[in-house]
């Protein structure tokens, strides 16, 4: 593969992420990882494994509403089989009865490596800037 070719297919898997949990996709969240993977979030996650990661993912994501997970100003860099990439991550997640929403603004730093010409999160950490919550607008009519 070509190193430009190498950062789309790396895009690809740090966008496959957020359109698996948007969309509760569960094994096309896994696949995104490799099987050692570890992930670390800078809030209730501190570090964990691969299986711990999607328990919690599971357990946090099921309930809520609607989410939107929007993955943004991505950079890669790439070594042979090895790649370093960040990404910045703007997350809406509605609560199931729509009272309030809460963003979550932040950054993820991922270790990647190439296995079987597909490239698979190995190490993510997840870096929060800013979160708030919200409730809706009033309606201008009422």
């Amino acid at each position: 593969m070509t190193e430009a070719v190498d950062i789309i297919a790396i895009t690809a898997v740090q966008n496959a992420y957020a359109v698996a949990i948007d969309r509760r996709q569960w094994p096309a969240l896994r696949d995104c990882f490799t099987a050692d993977a570890t992930i670390s979030f800078g809030m209730s996650l501190q570090i964990g494994t691969l299986a711990e990661f999607l328990d919690w993912a599971v357990d946090f994501h099921t309930p809520l509403g609607r989410t939107l997970h929007q993955i943004t100003t991505h950079q890669a860099q790439v070594r042979e089989s090895t790649a370093t990439a960040s990404c910045y991550l703007h997350a809406v997640l509605v609560e199931a009865g729509r009272e309030r929403a809460t963003s979550v603004f932040g950054r993820y730093d991922d270790e990647l490596i190439r296995v079987e010409d597909r490239w698979r999160i190995r190490q993510r950490r997840f870096r929060p800037a800013w979160l708030t919550t919200s409730a809706p607008a009033e309606s201008a009519a009422g």
